[in-house]
């Protein structure tokens, strides 16, 4: 259901009611979240225990109450949605395990003094056979990539297990590797999708797409993924991700897996709210936050039967379209699953002849 029609039928909705009582908006604020997060202290936000946790660790992060940690967030969005079943000690046992192959390849190498030596360890890692991967380079699951039908498919647990993967889990494990290796790598955005972005050793940005395991320039990037130039001005799109902001993500990533399994509740637009809160141009938290207002608001309307909005309704209705016209107003551009995963196949296909052209010219 496209964007624009999904906001057509709850303002329908809202405004069919507010006809027959002759109401308008009253306030701006969003009554729906009363929780008030206290500094240093646990909040319950929701009565899942996991979530709640991982919840209440993330905002301490960002809160700079303990130290950003883009490894253990990740791991905390997988683990709540696993009701804990995954362990820690195991997880940064199987990073540790990886980082210290890494780091003698680097030493076999001989590229030390290279401040990019941990990208160029990293590409080989995931793109290439050999030991430090046990010959079986990292590639792209096409099967359910979104995670539809099963939300792990989207994980990077799974992803280290059988070195399959996609837009999420493969840029995500390489940012947690470079952490560890002190490399330094950003995550960056594009319409559904994440890649990497390093510097290389003249200091010029380099884009690192692991679907395929090949390098793109930011002008392939902007035309075949059809970025406009007002979202590039707006900063929506392809700039490098501080920790922070990588941090901030993983509250949505929380809030995703939790509407997996709970469906679109409050919890879910405060995760999205403390997103934007710490990276306020999180184009993929503002989609996500708007499908959360869309789905609670028709529930909500339909619990009235046919009754005046009440006073959260209608504020409600206005975050609604504070979020529509924020959206709109950085040059947003929404990609089906069909049309990203041909884009996706446009990326193979750039590859294959990137690969065709270095052999003619051997």
């Amino acid at each position: 259901m496209g964007f624009y029609f999904r906001v057509a039928i709850l303002m329908g909705f809202l405004i069919s009611c507010q006809s027959k009582e002759n109401s308008k908006p009253t306030s701006t604020n969003n009554s729906f979240l009363k929780k008030v997060i206290t500094k240093g202290q646990d909040t319950t936000v929701t009565k899942d225990k996991h979530y709640n946790a991982a919840y209440n660790e993330l905002i301490s992060m960002l809160q700079e109450e303990q130290k950003l940690n883009f490894k253990r967030a990740v791991f905390l969005t997988e683990w709540a949605y696993n009701n804990g079943a995954i362990d820690y000690k195991d997880f940064t046992t199987d990073i540790e395990v990886v980082t210290k192959k890494l780091e003698k390849f680097i030493k076999q190498k001989g590229v030390e003094e290279y401040k990019t030596a941990g990208n160029f360890a990293l590409y080989e890692f995931f793109t290439r056979p050999n030991w430090i991967n046990d010959n079986q380079p990292y590639i792209y699951d096409f099967e359910d990539f979104t995670g539809q039908q099963d939300w792990e498919k989207t994980f990077v647990t799974k992803l280290m297990k059988t070195h399959k993967g996609q837009c999420r889990s493969l840029p995500f494990l390489y940012k947690i590797l470079a952490e560890e290796l002190n490399a330094k790598s950003y995550l960056a955005v594009a319409p559904n999708h994440f890649y990497i972005k390093h510097l290389d050793e003249q200091g010029k940005w380099v884009n690192v797409e692991l679907t395929n395991g090949n390098f793109s320039s930011d002008a392939w990037m902007v035309s075949s993924a059809g970025i406009s130039a007002e979202a590039i001005k707006n900063g929506i799109y392809m700039e490098a991700l501080d920790l922070k902001q990588s941090i901030a993500h993983c509250l949505t990533e929380l809030a995703q897996g939790y509407q997996r399994k709970y469906g679109y509740d409050e919890f879910v637009v405060l995760c999205c709210d403390k997103t934007l809160a710490y990276f306020p141009k999180s184009i993929h938290t503002m989609m996500y936050k708007h499908n959360a207002l869309v789905h609670i608001g028709k529930e909500a309307m339909k619990k009235l039967n046919g009754r005046q909005p009440t006073p959260e309704i209608e504020a409600h209705f206005v975050e609604l379209k504070q979020n529509e016209a924020l959206i709109e107003s950085l040059g947003y551009k929404e990609l089906s699953d069909k049309e990203y995963e041909k884009w996706l196949q446009t990326i193979q296909t750039e590859k294959e002849k990137t690969m065709l052209t270095k052999i003619a010219t051997k």
